[in-house]
C-alpha cells in the first residue's frame, strides 16, 4: 500500500469508526473519555488565555507600548500581541494534546480494547488487575513524554524559523502540522498496540512502518477537534477507533 493510500485510510476510517460504533453499540464507552476530554480542553484553554493576556501586558510594559503615542509604537504593539497569541495557541494545542493523551489514556484504552475484542474474538481482554493497570499507565507516560521531547526538538526550531524568516512560515506551518499529526496518530495507534501486548520498541516500529497512516489519523483529529461541541466530545474517541480499525487492516487483514 503506497504512502498516500495509507494516509487516506487514516482519514476515511473516521466514517467507518462511527458506523462501527453504531453496529457494536459502543456508545456506553464514550461517556468517560468525552467528559475527561472536555475537562482537558477547557482547563488548558483557561490557563492559555490568562497566560497570553498577562504576557502581552508584561511585554507592553517592558517596551513601553501600553500607551502608544506614535504609529510605530501602535504597530509594534499589534505585532507583539499577534506573536504572543500565535505562540500561546501553539503551546495550548501541544499542552492540550499531551494532557489529553495522558489523562484520557486509561479511558481510551477501554475503547481500544473493545474494538480489538470485536476484531479478535479469539483474544478477549484480560480481567482488571491493578498492577497491570499501573504498568500500562507507566508505559503510556514513558511513550508520551518521550514523544513530547522528540516533537519539541523538531517543532521549536520550525517555529523560530517561521517567526524570524517569514517567507518560510507557510512551509514551516505545514511541517509543524505534519509532525504534530504524526504524534497524535502515534498515541492512538499505541492504544491498540498496548492491547496486543507490544512493548515500547515494538510499538514504535509498528507506527514507524505505517507513518502516513498515523499522520492521516492525527491530522483528521487535529482539524476535527475545532468543530464546536462535536469535536471536543468525540474527536479523540473516533481517532482511537479509527487507529484500531486501520492497523487491523494494515497489519492483520492485509487490505
Amino acid at each position: 500500500m503506497n504512502p498516500f493510500t495509507k494516509f487516506w485510510l487514516g482519514v476515511r476510517l473516521y466514517g467507518k469508526a462511527l458506523a462501527f460504533t453504531r453496529k457494536h453499540d459502543l456508545w456506553k464507552y464514550y461517556f468517560l473519555p468525552a467528559f475527561l476530554n472536555v475537562i482537558a480542553f477547557v482547563s488548558v484553554g483557561i490557563v492559555g488565555y490568562f497566560f497570553a493576556g498577562n504576557t502581552v501586558e508584561w511585554l507592553e510594559g517592558l517596551f513601553r507600548l501600553d500607551n502608544p503615542t506614535t504609529w510605530w509604537q501602535t504597530t509594534l504593539s499589534y505585532i507583539v500581541t499577534f506573536l504572543v497569541y500565535i505562540i500561546a495557541f501553539l503551546i495550548y494545542f501541544k499542552s492540550y494534546k499531551y494532557l489529553m493523551l495522558i489523562l484520557l489514556s486509561p479511558a481510551l484504552s477501554i475503547v481500544a480494547a473493545k474494538v480489538q475484542e470485536i476484531l479478535h474474538p479469539e483474544r478477549p481482554s484480560e480481567d482488571f488487575h491493578f498492577p497491570q493497570f499501573l504498568h500500562d499507565l507507566k508505559r503510556g507516560l514513558i511513550i508520551n513524554l518521550t514523544n513530547l521531547a522528540i516533537e519539541l526538538s523538531i517543532t521549536i526550531p520550525l517555529i523560530l524559523i517561521g517567526i524570524f524568516f517569514s517567507p518560510a512560515s507557510p512551509f514551516t506551518t505545514v511541517l509543524i502540522i505534519l509532525v504534530e499529526s504524526y504524534f497524535v496518530g502515534f498515541g492512538m495507534i499505541d492504544l491498540r498496540n498496548e492491547f496486543m501486548k507490544l512493548d515500547v520498541k515494538e510499538s514504535r516500529a509498528t507506527v514507524k512502518k505505517h507513518r502516513p497512516f498515523a499522520i492521516g489519523v492525527g491530522m483528521t483529529m487535529y482539524f476535527m477537534i475545532w468543530i464546536p461541541i462535536l469535536g471536543i466530545l468525540f474527536a479523540p474517541i473516533w481517532a482511537c477507533v479509527s487507529a484500531g480499525l486501520g492497523i487491523y487492516e494494515l497489519e492483520e487483514n492485509k487490505a
